[in-house]
């Protein structure tokens, strides 16, 4: 097995760790998630998926920024919120805006091998990564369909183990949302 399998496992192994902790609103999730964005970098820039490999050196930073917002709110007792409806019309309207204007970046100016679908998961994930480390119950919702498109963007690249991990995210998403939800709705009735 060479090198590049090895880590590539790794990151989908630490990912795997990574949901399932915070799915269960534990913070010592966040390491996982840091260590498997930090080879993520390493992974997508060698297969030329810049918008990843960008993107996982700014959920690093989420994770370290989350492992922080979780630690000081467990102190605060702190739990799931929501946000109102018409936050997430103009974050959809914005970040798709902002998705078409990366993928022309990215097709003009780089070797992307898919720019819009990279662009796409690039910026719905730096929206969603914040959601998640706020706390926001839908960023389930948002990871669901950011990873749904990612199934696409890995097996075109020909990322096997990324493709079947992101499979795993999308059904992760689901009790990852029903979960956040009991937790909500505890700590809010």
């Amino acid at each position: 097995m060479q090198l590049f399998q090895v880590l590539e496992i790794a990151g989908a192994g630490f990912s795997i760790f990574y949901s399932l902790l915070l799915m269960r609103e534990k913070s010592v999730g966040w390491y996982f998630g840091i260590a498997s964005s930090l080879i993520g970098v390493f992974i997508f820039y060698q297969t030329k998926i810049y918008g990843q490999a960008m993107i996982s050196i700014y959920f690093a930073g989420v994770g370290i920024y989350g492992l922080w917002y979780w630690n000081k709110a467990e102190k605060r007792d702190e739990h799931i919120n929501k946000w109102p409806a018409v936050y997430h019309v103009y974050a959809i309207i914005l970040f798709s805006i902002l998705s078409v204007i990366a993928a022309y970046f990215f097709k003009t100016y780089t070797d992307s091998k898919s720019p819009l679908l990279d662009s796409f998961i690039t910026l719905f994930g730096l929206l969603a990564s914040i959601k998640e480390a706020r706390k926001i119950l839908t960023s389930w919702v948002y990871w669901f369909v950011i990873n749904g498109v990612s199934v696409v963007l890995y097996y075109q690249q020909d990322l096997r183990y990324y493709t079947w991990l992101i499979v795993i995210y999308t059904f992760i998403c689901i009790p990852g949302f029903l979960n956040w939800y009991r937790i909500y709705k505890k700590h809010n009735t």
